[in-house]
This record gives structure tokens, C-alpha cells and sequence, in this order.
């Protein structure tokens, strides 16, 4: 019997996460907004905007400062806000930035403060390198019991098992079109509106220059 069965048999997180009928279960919804930052006024003299290698190495740098900071750690909106500055006084001060920061789960958020303990760190480090972890467990998070399950996957020696089954595997798979069918598991196989990761933020900005840079351009 495999490890992810004696720790976690399928039988028993379907009947975990299937809702029965519970008037605060919700899907996943997009990312709410908190207090964002006021974004600094345009100086006089207004900067040329930095071509995108120079904006990719500031982002690349920024992260590569960030004490105790590890690629595929999940980001917050603190954590990023500082970096619109630094791409401002680059001379980019990037539209989207609202839309963007709305993306990112709050510093205040339930997800966040259950992997920034010891154990969450370990955990979050597990499931990043799997594809669509993180979606999964803001899936889980809006079911019925979804924060006791993720608090039990956290502490439990290889919980991150159970959400390597579902992201890698037929039968995990099968499991998520499965939970799919209730109200509260909704698209559970799917991506989520919020942007995660490193890579994930340097796509969603290199969208966003390219996207204002073509506009620019068709002006002249």
C-alpha cells in the first residue's frame, strides 16, 4: 500500500470535502482587495521607460535581496508592493499595478499565515514544485473543513502527499472532476485567479509592458 494511502485513503477526503449543505461554503472567488498602496505621483521630468531586459533584472534582483526568500515561495501583497516602486523610479510605473496587487493573496490572509510557520514553510516548499499545488489549496480552503484539511496536510509528516496525488496523478485527477460536481469544488482541477509565484508575477508583468508598450507605440 502506497504512502499516500496510509496516510490519507481517498475515500476519506472525499467524504471530507463533498459539502453537505453549509450556508458559509463558497467557491473560489477573485482575489478581494485590501488597502492598496497610493502610488507615488509622476515627477516633472518624466523617465523613459526601461526596455524589458532592464525591467526582468530589477524583478530578478528584487527577489534575489529577499532574506530567507526561496523560488516558488508563495508572494503577498506586501511583499510585492515595494517593487512597483522600484520599477516607478526605473521609469515604469506599471498600470496594471491595482489589478496585479488584487491578484496576490493579503499579508493577513489564512493561507499565508499557515505557511509562514516552520512547518508551513516546509509544506508550501513541497507543493510548489507541483502543478497547480497552490490552486489546490485555495480550492480545499472554500469547501467545508477545507482549513482544518489544510492544517492537518501542514502538520501531518507527508501531507503534502495528498496534494501531490491530486496534482500528478490519473486518480488525483479523477478526484478533482469528482469534487468538481459540488457547488463549493467548482472547477476544482482548475487554476485560480491569483498569482503565486515568482514566475507566475514575472509573466503576469512582462504581459502588462508588453501590453502598454504596444499601446505607446501605436500613438505615434
Amino acid at each position: 500500500m502506497s504512502a499516500i494511502r496510509k496516510l490519507f485513503p481517498v475515500v476519506t477526503i472525499v467524504a471530507c470535502l463533498i459539502p453537505v449543505s453549509r450556508g458559509n461554503a463558497q467557491e473560489v472567488k477573485a482575489p478581494a482587495a485590501d488597502t492598496l498602496p497610493e502610488i507615488v505621483p509622476e515627477t516633472a521630468e518624466k523617465k523613459k521607460i526601461p526596455p524589458l531586459d532592464e525591467v526582468m533584472q530589477i524583478i530578478e534582483e528584487y527577489f534575489s535581496d529577499r532574506k530567507g526568500y526561496k523560488s516558488g515561495d508563495m508572494l503577498t501583497r506586501g511583499q510585492i508592493k515595494p517593487l512597483f516602486r522600484q520599477l516607478q523610479q526605473a521609469g515604469w510605473s506599471v498600470k496594471a499595478e491595482k489589478d496585479i496587487l488584487k491578484r496576490l493573496h493579503a499579508d493577513s490572509d489564512f493561507l499565508v499565515a499557515q505557511l509562514s510557520t516552520p512547518k508551513g514553510v516546509i509544506f508550501m516548499r513541497r507543493i510548489a514544485q507541483m502543478p497547480g499545488g497552490y490552486d489546490r489549496l485555495d480550492h480545499i480552503l472554500v469547501m467545508p473543513y477545507g482549513k482544518r484539511r489544510i492544517r492537518e496536510f501542514i502538520n501531518s509528516p507527508g501531507g503534502y502527499t495528498m496534494i501531490e496525488y491530486m496534482t500528478t496523478t490519473k486518480g488525483g485527477k479523477n478526484l478533482g472532476k469528482y469534487l468538481s460536481k459540488a457547488k463549493t469544488g467548482k472547477g476544482f482541477n482548475q487554476p485560480t485567479p491569483y498569482i503565486y509565484t515568482q514566475t507566475d508575477l514575472t509573466n503576469v508583468l512582462k504581459q502588462a509592458y508588453e501590453k502598454e508598450n504596444a499601446k505607446s507605440k501605436g500613438k505615434r
